[in-house]
């Protein structure tokens, strides 16, 4: 391949205002590498749902959630900007103590109507994947370490072949959902040989990483 000079988009802020952005950039570059293989992390499979109504005929769209009942603390939330501080505020006035961290049976049956592959991740699987966490990854963007998760992880479950590039897409994630990053990813048997190759979109800067520590 030759060099390649690239146009990157970098949000101003992270948050879920930059969900119709990602997706129209992330789906202008797969058509631009002839790529058609889509994995998208979700909670609620709102913008998963949007992926898959935008995407061209003979596209595969791989969903990504975590485990079935997984529920985030309110206190957890990001609130160091002020819509994720009043998204927080709103819930804790509603009472609520969590908030679904992954996609319920009803709508996983609605993503496989519409043609996707749902799969949750194991994250004992994963680690032993991997042998390591993805954390340091952070330090790029809370997405796209989410994203570069959830495309490995489908290789993990099969969900996609063990070679070739795919567009993953992620959010900076519990701040009122949606998705701010988009990035290509080469994906292979072999942990060691995993790329992220390119970023489409992503957030100038992240919020606080969700990892412990």
């Amino acid at each position: 391949m030759d060099d390649l000079t690239l146009s990157i988009t970098y949000f101003a802020e992270p948050g879920p205002q930059n969900t119709e952005a990602t997706l129209k950039a992330a789906l202008r570059r797969a058509s631009e590498l002839s790529i058609t293989r889509f994995v998208i992390a979700t909670d609620t499979g709102k913008t998963a749902r949007k992926l898959i109504e935008a995407a061209p005929e003979g596209s595969k769209v791989v969903v990504v959630s975590n485990a079935a009942g997984l529920a985030l603390p309110v206190e957890r939330l990001h609130d160091y900007l002020p819509r994720f501080k009043d998204h927080k505020e709103e819930l804790v006035r509603r009472g609520l103590r969590g908030i679904p961290a992954s996609l319920s049976n009803t709508a996983v049956s609605v993503l496989e109507e519409q043609g996707a592959v749902v799969s949750r991740i194991d994250w004992k699987k994963f680690q032993l994947f991997t042998r390591s966490g993805l954390g340091s990854i952070d330090k790029l963007g809370v997405g796209v370490r989410v994203a570069f998760t959830v495309a490995v992880w489908a290789r993990i479950a099969e969900a996609i072949p063990p070679e070739g590039e795919v567009i993953a897409i992620a959010g900076t994630g519990f701040g009122g959902g949606g998705a701010d990053t988009a990035i290509v990813v080469q994906v292979t048997d072999a942990w060691k040989d995993f790329r992220i190759l390119e970023t489409i979109v992503r957030p100038r800067v992240s919020p606080p990483s969700e990892m412990p520590g």
